[in-house]
């Protein structure tokens, strides 16, 4: 069943930017005629955002919705839901399993011209010194400050559903050009950043790759150049539009990665979890992946939720992509 609703449109108001226009990306005009109001419909247990763009060409809150999107990229827009929406349990963890420790580490990178990067590498508790998976996670500060995936972790693994990992939040400085098809930004994954990690405590070798949007991209291209360092890929609303000499990442159908998997000599990864909302221009090219993936006798988990492109739907799907890339 679909639901719809009705949003008076403010004064000021000039246009309108929502999860079913990529936000900024692709904004809507507004009705100039009194009554000024916009309708939406999305399913009934969907979750929703939405702004309106001012004159200065600023993302601002309905004000006349008093509920906010959690969102870092857009913190004034506003959010709907439908009457059977529920958020996953964990979505927002109980912070008081995050009984850890945290490391923090600077790195300077060779690959990266001399930059300096950060990273925070979270071993659980009562693990310091085991060896364990380590999970690699791109958006590394909004994942560890907002989402708490280390604290999901961590609940998982209390009770029994997910093997206890250390995560390591890589922070970016240029998402889209690091997550982009950069090769320096993978000579640093792969080579710079796993022997400082190793000093933080040792791993199994083989790693879990997690990332939303471009960061499931850059995710992805790790996973196909060291698949044997690979234990499993988590890709959250994955950009996978694009190509690296058409850095063009939204008005396209070129994909790299379903050209590499549909090459018989790309190796890959044993296990792959997706996920990607309905209301957004990534749900076809997640599809593709997911089937070519299986077709290719990768272990496959597959979820598609009636959200959009933000940390919402990302956050709604952390303790399920944990459970399948930390299996038991």
């Amino acid at each position: 069943m679909r639901v719809k609703r009705t949003v008076m449109v403010p004064d000021w108001a000039e246009q309108l930017a929502s999860d079913a226009t990529d936000m900024w990306r692709a904004p809507t005009s507004l009705p100039q005629r009194a009554p000024r109001r916009v309708e939406f419909e999305f399913p009934e247990d969907a979750y929703f955002e939405y702004g309106f763009i001012d004159a200065q060409g600023k993302i601002r809150a309905d004000p006349a919705n008093p509920v906010r999107a959690d969102n870092p990229w857009y913190p004034d827009a506003s959010a709907l839901t439908g009457p059977a929406y529920a958020p996953d349990p964990l979505a927002t963890p109980d912070r008081s399993f995050e009984r850890g420790r945290l490391s923090r580490l600077r790195l300077t990178s060779d690959a990266l011209e001399g930059q300096l990067r950060r990273v925070a590498v979270y071993t659980p508790h009562g693990h310091d010194g085991a060896e364990l998976p380590l999970v690699v996670v791109q958006d590394g500060v909004a994942f560890q400050r907002l989402a708490g995936l280390h604290v999901v972790g961590e609940a998982l693994a209390r009770t029994g559903e997910a093997r206890a990992a250390r995560f390591a939040f890589v922070e970016p400085v240029d998402r889209r050009a690091e997550y982009g098809f950069s090769d320096a930004y993978l000579d640093f994954l792969l080579e710079e950043l796993p022997p400082a990690l190793e000093r933080v405590g040792p791993s199994t070798g083989r790693h879990v790759w997690l990332g939303a949007s471009l960061g499931g991209l850059v995710s992805a291209g790790a996973a196909l150049r060291r698949p044997e360092m690979t234990a499993a890929v988590v890709t959250l609303s994955g950009a996978f539009l694009g190509e690296p000499v058409h850095r063009e990442f939204y008005a396209t159908r070129d994909s790299w990665l379903l050209a590499r998997l549909a090459d018989p000599a790309t190796r890959l990864p044993p296990r792959w979890y997706l996920e990607v909302g309905t209301i957004e221009w990534l749900t076809d090219v997640n599809r593709r992946a997911a089937s070519a993936l299986r077709s290719r006798g990768v272990a496959t988990g597959y979820v598609e939720r009636h959200a959009g492109h933000n940390w919402t739907n990302w956050r709604n799907g952390m303790a399920a992509a944990l459970r399948f890339a930390l299996e038991p």
